[in-house]
């Protein structure tokens, strides 16, 4: 985290250093530009610059269209050899950060030669997008549903389940979406594997909650459990949407549980993990399914089934404006606790009793401890979701970025002496 912090910190304060003063455009410097997409292991900057004397320094500056709680615009200093005609250029490898089918990035040039003349280069736009396939659309409402395969009764019937389980959330819970979101359905889950960068072996489905985008791998022969899935992905969107903040996160059990409770009744294996749990009073506490679920695939089977229970408890027995009260304090960093008192009055071994006692059970006598484990997910492909977000810590990030401007002209000389890494 601190190694993050400080990569950010370091792009904050060269935003400032590049967009410090406005830059007119000279007429001895041209400069054009090109930018290829290699989907999805990288992105290429080129540059072609000339001028009537030597170029002595060029700054690339980019910036990712996300959803987030700070602007970040980064800045790349590639190697060059300063004479009056540069060739250069700056390979974005997505195996160090990743970006989905569909972000956008918005990119800038800045040149300055050996009489101080400089100029920049127009802002430009360019998607990260998949090419490989030839992608038709469907948009209703806030949601655009992109598949290459397939008839359009097929997307229109992921559409349509797409739209069903926003509705479910809206009246339900009160949720809703923020934000458009994009949803790329590929083939197979190995066609979406193949897209994605350090894919789990099981994953089926995955939620960009940082851009807004789902990419999800559905056969048209599957349809049943692709209208799950894309439910299901899609509430991760909702969710993540109505809780983004850059302080805390909220507990897995209520993350996967209005995912799984916007795809609609519980599939039958979960139901059935259930309701065995139930019978022999071995339910997992929900104190340990608010962090990482367990290894183990039963047990995980089981974290998923109680946590769909758990959001059916509270939407059954409390009113809908609770559940959305619920997610607006946690969108201010509250903890797990602070949050459930205030809305609920319980916190969270309050929550487990009430829950409990509600499936007919006697509160739990001894709190549990949460199980220890850094796995997201189980292998197995329980539900096939995986989720990638690259969420900042602002505070941190804010106290650092004034430390940066303090230093401000100390971190400018040490910038225009630095050689980046570039291609030629």
């Amino acid at each position: 985290m601190i190694k993050r912090v400080a990569i950010l910190i370091v792009a904050l304060v060269l935003s400032i250093v590049a967009t410090f003063g406005v830059v007119q455009a000279q007429d001895d410097i041209s400069a054009s530009t090109v930018t290829e997409v290699q989907f999805p292991s990288a992105m290429t900057f080129h540059l072609s610059a000339q001028s009537t004397v030597d170029i002595t320094e060029i700054f690339l500056r980019y910036k990712i269209d996300g959803i987030s709680t700070i602007d970040v615009t980064s800045v790349v200093i590639p190697a060059f050899e300063q004479t009056a005609e540069v060739e250069t250029g700056w390979i974005w490898d997505m195996r160090k950060f990743s970006l989905p089918p569909g972000a956008e990035v918005q990119y800038s040039w800045r040149i300055r030669d050996a009489s101080g003349d400089e100029i920049e280069t127009s802002w430009t736009t360019i998607e990260f997008n998949d090419e490989r396939y030839s992608w038709n659309s469907l948009t209703e409402e806030q949601v655009t549903l992109f598949w290459y395969y397939g008839e359009q009764a097929f997307a229109q019937e992921l559409l349509d389940a797409a739209l069903d389980a926003l509705d479910v959330l809206a009246q339900d819970t009160g949720a809703f979406l923020d934000y458009p979101a994009e949803i790329y359905i590929y083939s197979s889950s190995r066609e979406l594997q193949e897209a994605t960068i350090y894919p789990q072996e099981w994953m089926g489905g995955v939620a960009f909650a940082d851009y807004g985008i789902v990419a999800i791998g559905v056969d048209p022969g599957n349809l049943a459990w692709g209208k799950r899935a894309v439910a299901h992905e899609l509430a991760h969107l909702v969710t993540a949407q109505m809780t983004s903040n850059p302080y805390n996160d909220i507990p897995t059990w209520l993350d996967e549980g209005l995912s799984l409770y916007a795809e609609g009744e519980l599939r039958d294996d979960l139901a059935h993990s259930l309701d065995r749990a139930i019978s022999e009073d071995q339910l997992i506490s929900v104190q340990s399914i608010s962090g990482n679920f367990p290894v183990d695939v039963e047990q995980a089977r089981l974290s998923y089934a109680e946590s769909y229970s758990l959001v059916e408890f509270l939407t059954d027995n409390y009113d809908k404006e609770r559940m959305l009260l619920l997610l607006s304090i946690f969108e201010q960093g509250s903890s797990y606790d602070d949050a459930l008192l205030e809305v609920y009055g319980f916190d969270t071994t309050g929550l487990d009793n009430a829950w409990r006692q509600s499936l007919g059970l006697e509160p739990r006598q001894t709190p549990s401890s949460p199980y220890a484990t850094a796995t997201p997910a189980p292998q197995g492909g329980l539900l096939d979701c995986q989720m990638y977000s690259q969420s900042t810590d602002f505070s941190a990030v804010a106290v650092f970025a004034l430390l940066g401007m303090l230093l401000l002209p100390g971190i400018w000389e040490a910038v225009r002496f630095r050689a980046g890494k570039g291609i030629k």
